[in-house]
C-alpha cells in the first residue's frame, strides 16, 4: 500500500481520479485473470501425469487434509492438492500496474531505493521488478506463496491500457488526461 500512496497519488494527479481508479481496477482484474490461466495450465500439467483414481482422491480428500494442516505424502498429489485448493487474494497485481505506469510516464525520474546507495531511474526500477517476478514465477519454488504471474499480469494489462490511451490521445504529448 506504500507503493499505491507513493506512486498512485502522482498518477491520480496526472490522470484524474476516475481514470486512475479505472486503470487500477483493470490491472487488478487482469492480474487475477493471468494468475488463473497460469494456475489452470499448471493444474492440467500436473493432472496429465496422474491416474484418474489419484485425481479423484485429491478432489475428494484434499481440501479436508489442508484444513487439518496436512497434505499427501506423494509430492505429485501434494502439489496437485495445493494447486486445486489454494486461493489468490490481494491487490499486488494492481500495485505492479501502478509501478509500470509510473515507469512509463516518468521513465527518467530518479529514485533512491533502499538498500541501494545510489539513485536509479524509474524505468530501470520497473524493468528490474518485472525481471525478478518473471524469474521467480518460472523458478516455481514450492515454498513460495507469491502469485508472481499475477504481478506480471497487472503489468501486462496496465501496459496494454496505457498503449491504448496513448494511441487514442495521440495529441496530448504523452499524458493521458480525461
Amino acid at each position: 500500500m506504500f507503493a499505491v500512496w507513493m506512486f498512485g497519488r502522482i498518477l491520480e494527479q496526472v490522470w484524474g481520479p476516475k481514470r486512475f481508479l479505472f486503470y487500477y481496477m483493470i490491472c487488478g482484474i487482469g492480474a487475477g485473470l493471468i494468475q488463473e490461466v497460469v494456475t489452470g495450465i499448471h493444474y492440467y500439467t500436473l493432472q496429465a501425469g496422474l491416474s484418474p483414481e489419484a485425481i479423484e482422491t485429491v478432489m475428494r480428500e484434499g481440501a479436508n487434509a489442508l484444513r487439518e494442516y496436512k497434505n499427501f505424502v506423494d509430492p505429485a498429489l501434494a502439489n496437485l492438492n495445493l494447486t486445486l485448493n489454494s486461493s489468490t487474494v490481494g491487490a499486488s497485481g494492481a500495485v505492479y500496474g501502478i509501478l509500470l505506469a509510473f515507469g512509463m510516464l516518468f521513465p527518467n525520474e530518479r529514485m533512491f531505493i533502499f538498500p541501494l546507495p545510489f539513485p536509479i531511474k524509474a524505468k530501470w526500477f520497473v524493468i528490474g521488478y518485472a525481471v525478478i517476478e518473471l524469474y521467480a514465477g518460472l523458478a516455481n519454488n514450492p515454498a513460495d506463496n507469491v502469485a508472481h504471474f499475477a504481478h506480471l499480469g497487472g503489468m501486462i494489462f496496465g501496459f496494454l491500457l496505457i498503449l491504448y490511451w496513448r494511441k487514442k490521445n495521440n495529441g496530448n504529448n504523452g499524458y493521458y488526461y480525461n
